[in-house]
């Protein structure tokens, strides 16, 4: 088996641009002293080496946009396998492809389920050799494939080496393979569904940089047309009353970073403004849950972040709340401040860890488990919240949220007292 490439002290205050993640290694080991941690092989094997490797992936190019070509035989909407009544679960996994200790410690307490989902980011660039060493079982890549099927989305990471990797390399991986129904995920956004929920994964990575070297964010980043297409022409979600569950690597809103708003506005203009939904994203490496924020509509939407899978989980960050006095922080309810260890003597660190959504019939239960320090080979269960969906209205209800850190020394920080407000509309 092949050691980690990396240590998560390689990637502690990781920029979010092509160039800085191709230099980032190179920086250090001119203005600092060796470091006593390996860095996954680059002091050893000269980090200028590795940078010249990498150089070709410099720009901000972008390889053709994938569809899925044939919708006669594949249109991106993968029935979920299971007979009436059987509980189906799935792993939600974001910023998870750092080829860490930590992502191969949260790779292994996800365990066994049902379909395994990862929200985007395989790093530093996600070039062939990381994808790789983090997706292909071949070179040890240690990703947890559900036993039914996987999905990868696009994240803004994949493409500072223009997304070809992942459109060539990690696509072929996922999608459904076993039962009658196998097919393979052809394009950066999909659909899984079953006869109460529909899971819409959205791509906001093809358009999230801009700038000749990707040197900056593109916060006014929308989804591809070809998606919008899919979407209004195949997915057809304004006509559904089944509970909807949006999947993004970009958050729409934010308490602590900046905002890619414009998929929000583009999905709300496809919906019913009564109706109420689910969004999860990554991006930001914490555990955030937020409570209600209507979109442009009147469409109700409840957002979780849960970008804290793979990457350092820097705490400190406090939420800007005022900057929005009329916002109160985007309806923040909590986040995740819990510290479990300290590195370099200042460099704060908390959790790594994933989501588990469970679908009975008309029943969601989402679970969220961190990387138990009291017990490292059993996920440690810290939140849930349950969801209802009635098909016959399309009426979407949350009738529960429980914090199972309240009470003890490393409690959740709670930015409002209500934790009710984390799944009521009013």
């Amino acid at each position: 088996m092949l050691p980690p490439k990396r240590t998560k002290e390689n990637l502690i205050g990781l920029a979010r641009s092509s160039i800085k993640n191709q230099l980032h290694s190179l920086v250090d080991s001119i203005v600092k002293p060796p470091p006593e941690y390996n860095m996954h092989g680059l002091v050893d094997e000269n980090r200028l080496k590795w940078i010249w490797k990498n150089l070709g992936h410099l720009g901000n190019t972008h390889y053709q946009y994938q569809r899925y070509s044939k919708p006669e035989i594949n249109n991106g909407i993968f029935k979920i396998d299971n007979d009436a009544g059987q509980e189906t679960t799935i792993a939600l996994l974001s910023d998870w492809a750092t080829d860490t200790l930590e992502s191969r410690n949260i790779a292994t307490l996800v365990g066994q389920t049902d379909y395994s989902i990862h929200l985007g980011d395989t790093y530093y660039v996600g070039n062939s050799d990381e994808i790789g060493r983090n997706f292909n079982n071949t070179y040890d890549g240690h990703f947890p494939y559900g036993t039914r099927g996987s999905f990868a989305m696009l994240g803004n990471h994949e493409m500072y080496s223009s997304g070809k990797p992942y459109f060539t390399e990690l696509l072929p991986y996922m999608g459904v393979y076993t039962g009658i129904d196998t097919r393979q995920q052809e394009a950066s956004f999909f659909c899984l569904e079953n006869d109460f929920w529909r899971i819409i994964g959205l791509d906001t990575g093809y358009d999230s940089i801009k700038g000749w070297l990707g040197l900056k964010p593109n916060l006014s980043l929308q989804l591809h047309n070809w998606q919008m297409q899919w979407l209004n022409e195949t997915v057809k979600p304004g006509n559904d009353n089944r509970g909807l569950i949006f999947l993004s690597h970009h958050q729409f809103i934010s308490a602590f970073e900046d905002e890619y708003p414009t998929p929000a506005r583009q999905i709300a203009q496809i919906l019913k403004p009564d109706k109420t939904i689910l969004w999860l994203w990554g991006h930001e490496h914490r555990l955030s849950v937020y409570g209600n924020n209507k979109l442009a509509n009147g469409l109700n939407c409840f957002s979780r972040c849960i970008g804290q899978s793979g990457m350092p989980i820097e705490i400190g960050k406090l939420p800007k709340s005022e900057k929005w006095d009329d916002a109160i922080c985007r309806n923040l309810v909590l986040y995740d401040e819990r510290q479990r260890e300290i590195i370099d003597k200042k460099i704060r660190l908390g959790y790594n860890g994933f989501a588990k959504l469970r679908l009975n019939q008309s029943s969601l239960v989402i679970e969220y488990f961190d990387d138990n320090d009291s017990n490292p080979t059993t996920p440690r269960k810290i939140m849930e919240e349950k969801w209802s969906i009635d098909v016959a209205t399309g009426k979407m209800t949350g009738n529960h949220f429980k914090d199972f850190t309240e009470g003890s020394e490393k409690k959740i920080t709670h930015f409002v007292n209500d934790i009710t407000s984390a799944y009521k509309t009013e």
